[in-house]
């Protein structure tokens, strides 16, 4: 974590979702409550044997790197308030909903799903925007 000199913005950097050393662009940054993350992917989408992840298994990824990036930050999962999920195939939306069951529970964040035609790295099949606040916790949101 590096300090902006106003106090108000904080870095965050993860060893388990390093930033390229050419990269024009933060993972994650802290700005004041607000947690911001770059889309996040499993790149590089590989196993061990460097077979290419399936869409679950790049999504279960995804999701353990927004969960490290915001304990990182001094949060979890239950700050996100909003998620963006892009996908090569709308037809995997079923694989997004297990996702979220997996990983919320009590309120889930709101959620947009967007097909796209590809993503800048090979094998991608997901990528997910996750929105957050350190002042709130959705398990504990009032239904009305």
């Amino acid at each position: 974590m590096v300090p902006n000199q106003n106090g108000n913005v904080r870095h965050i950097n993860v060893p388990s979702v390093p930033e390229p050393p050419n990269a024009t662009w933060s993972n994650c940054l802290v700005i004041g409550q607000e947690v911001v993350m770059s889309g996040v992917t499993a790149n590089p989408a590989v196993n061990d044997q460097g077979e290419t992840l399936s869409t679950q298994d790049q999504g279960t990824r995804i999701m353990e790197r927004i969960r490290a990036m915001l304990q990182a930050a001094g949060g979890d999962l239950h700050n996100i308030y909003k998620l963006v999920v892009y996908l090569t195939n709308a037809e995997d939306k079923a694989l997004v909903s297990e996702l979220r069951k997996h990983y919320f529970t009590g309120t889930f964040p709101c959620s947009t799903l967007v097909e796209v035609s590809a993503f800048a790295f090979p094998g991608l099949s997901i990528e997910i925007d996750a929105f957050a606040r350190l002042d709130i916790d959705l398990r504990q949101a009032q239904t009305r």
